[in-house]
């Protein structure tokens, strides 16, 4: 059986479909009718459903075998968010093709129709994560039907120990500006732009907008210095993170945190996220908040 290497336990598990039942139980009549009646014709018949019966269950057992199933990793995933699971299915089998395998991960399922020899193929499967933090990635398992429909045949997969860090739940809440003053505070943002004012100077540097060059500046010092301007339409906000002792409402308020902190950079505000034991920098945060969305997943 080890030539086979069908999946994590080398073993393949069987369970008869509705069809099978079906199948089986007039196997059995003719079978007994067969005994009964002493007639040739009704043994020839049982022989050969017997047959179908035996060559369904090899066939099924080629068709799982030496499926290797590899896991790619999201980058980025929400709790209670359907996200797709990415999967790389190989056939290495030399010459013989795999038919109708159904990839399954509690429940959520992606079907490939056809696996030739030696091919690679990718599918998605969509799973929803139900808790922040770290989460082991589910188990699946890969099971088919064919060549007849009689049997469901299937093989649990090696997906290793891999972790997936899943971040706080996001909603959509709506807030409107002034709710960002009120609630958060609002600063004059230092990031640089196309405003007005002036926010610095630096070396020109190849590619930069020529239209930007000090010119008085770049004469008293002999280098090409550019401006940088601040940006009028972008504004910083701080946002306080002071957690609460109840586990049911920190929940609530890190949901609102992250959300809040993903809208606000939707906006174009820079943020700051000032935590009990540290302190997130815009610089930090970016356009994408990754290192909070860490923190605020782990925090316990």
């Amino acid at each position: 059986m080890r030539i086979l290497q069908l999946g994590k336990d080398n073993w393949a598990r069987t369970r008869p479909t509705k069809e099978g039942l079906t199948f089986l139980m007039l196997s059995l009549f003719v079978g007994f009718a067969a005994l009964n009646t002493g007639n040739n014709l009704l043994y020839l018949t049982f022989g050969m459903m017997l047959s179908f019966i035996a060559a369904s269950g090899i066939i099924s057992v080629i068709n799982l075998s030496k499926i290797e199933v590899k896991f790619d990793p999201p980058e980025d995933v929400f709790a209670l968010t359907p996200e797709p699971l990415k999967f790389s299915v190989k056939n290495l089998k030399t010459l013989i093709p795999s038919y109708s395998l159904t990839i399954d991960i509690e429940g959520k399922k992606a079907f490939l129709s056809h696996l030739p020899p030696k091919v690679t193929k990718t599918t998605a499967v969509e799973f929803i994560f139900k808790r922040r933090g770290w989460n082991k990635v589910p188990e699946a398992v890969i099971f088919t039907r064919f060549p007849f429909g009689f049997f469901k045949k299937w093989i649990r997969v090696d997906l290793g120990d891999e972790e997936i860090l899943v971040y706080p739940k996001v909603e959509k809440i709506g807030v409107e500006k002034a709710k960002f003053k009120e609630r958060f505070g609002e600063m004059e943002s230092d990031r640089k732009g196309f405003g007005d004012d002036l926010r610095s100077l630096r070396i020109y540097n190849e590619g930069d907008n020529p239209k930007l060059i000090h010119w008085k500046t770049s004469a008293k010092i002999g280098k090409l210095m550019l401006r940088e301007l601040q940006d009028n339409e972008t504004k910083r906000v701080l946002i306080h993170f002071n957690p609460t002792k109840s586990e049911s409402e920190l929940e609530r308020q890190i949901t609102h945190t992250a959300s809040t902190i993903l809208e606000l950079l939707e906006r174009n505000y820079e943020v700051e996220f000032i935590a009990p034991d540290r302190t997130f920098s815009p610089s930090e945060i970016d356009r994408f908040p990754r290192p909070v969305l860490r923190y605020l997943a782990l925090f316990t």
